[in-house]
This record gives C-alpha cells, structure tokens and sequence, in this order.
C-alpha cells in the first residue's frame, strides 16, 4: 500500500507479522535505491516489488531491535547479501542475544548477526538524493531511534496514533519516552508520522490530541 509519493521519495507499508508490524518500503524512483526499515517477517510480495522496480541498493534501517521487528533480517540478507543493516549502537546485542531481543520469552529464541553500521542521534541516513536524520529517543528501549525526513517520520514503537509505545520491557522508561518524543517529535513541523503498528498519523494531530500529553 503507498502511503506516500511527493517529488522522488515514495513510501509503501507491508503489514507483516504476528503483530501485524509495519514494515516499510521507501525508495527513490530515480537512484534505484531503498531502505526497508523494520523487517518483521519474510514478504515475496515485498521483493517482487523491489526486483519490479530494478532497485540496486536495499538497506535495512531498525527503529529497535524487539523480535517483532527484526526477525525478517536473514531473509531479505539472503536475497540482497550486499545490503547492510543499520541499528543504534544501544540495541545493537538485541540482535545477537534471544533474551534481549524478547524472543526466547515467546518460546522461539531468535538471534542473527551483528549489524553492519551503529547509529547515534543526529547520523544521516540516504536514500539516493534524499537524507533522513536520526533521533536517539530511549523508552520503548535504551536505543529506540526515529528517522526523520522533510514530510515524515518513521516512529518505530516510539509514537502510535492516539498512544506511545510501552515502556515496561527491560531498558524501558516512560518519562524518557514522553520527553524524548516531545523534544525529537513535537518539535518538528507538521508531517507525516508511519508508526511502527497501526495507522499513520500526523504530529499536529498527536500533539493536540495524544491522550499521553493532553
């Protein structure tokens, strides 16, 4: 499904999962390259698209490394071995480690390899032409991070439509969550926001409405 087509990026949410994640596809047309950002399970609908485009470079962007939105990672590695995958350096061992990631608490550990590039608040994340800027905001987890681009962001668990992520998981705090979304999220100008489950949404309309900040 396009959620998302202005000027060169365009953006698509494949529903996936258990949880019924949202895993994104963004690209733009014209470089033949794409971030799939959160993989949360194997989708040939997915592919078939990025092979239909003659996409030539796939990255993989982690908003945080729950098992949810990881346990896609080998499979789309497997199809596109020169993609590289992208976490914070915080939830980095989320991804080598069943227990951190909460799969061995669902009775089917998982666990892959170690990412290909750490990321901190405020590195550049590219898509072709297009830079992306991430925001560090713990809560959900120590290293939940928000990719922001000039019409949207990608909120991962952070940020939901009329509700934030949970924040009684190991490395969990809901102030951090609400102050780290006010400072990284509400003080953006009015955008898209692509949660991590659910509806997208819109900062003014979070910002006025959200029953966790009003």
């Amino acid at each position: 499904m396009t959620l998302f087509n202005k000027g060169k990026l365009v953006c698509e949410r494949y529903i996936l999962g258990a949880l019924d994640v949202n895993t994104y596809l963004l690209y733009e047309e014209n470089t033949k390259e794409c971030l799939i950002i959160d993989p949360a399970a194997e989708s040939e609908r997915l592919v078939d698209k990025i092979i239909k485009l003659g996409i030539k470079k796939v990255n993989i962007f982690l908003t945080h490394g729950h098992i949810d939105h990881i346990c896609g990672i080998d499979f789309y590695k497997k199809l596109f071995p020169e993609s590289k995958v992208l976490v914070s350096v915080q939830d980095a061992t989320m991804l080598t480690d069943s227990e951190k990631n909460l799969s061995v608490w669902l009775g089917e550990p998982f666990s892959t390899k170690e990412a290909d590039l750490f990321l901190s608040d405020s590195d550049i994340v590219e898509v072709g032409s297009m830079k992306g800027i991430v925001k560090l905001v713990p809560g959900h987890t120590e290293g939940g991070l928000v990719l922001v681009f000039d019409d949207m962001v990608f909120s991962g668990d952070t940020l939901f439509a009329g509700s934030v992520g949970r924040s009684d998981f190991p490395g969990g705090s809901h102030s951090s969550l609400l102050s780290g979304i006010k400072k990284n999220i509400f003080s953006l100008s009015d955008r898209l926001v692509f949660p991590g489950h659910g509806p997208e949404t819109t900062i003014e309309t979070e910002k006025v409405s959200n029953p966790f900040f009003n």
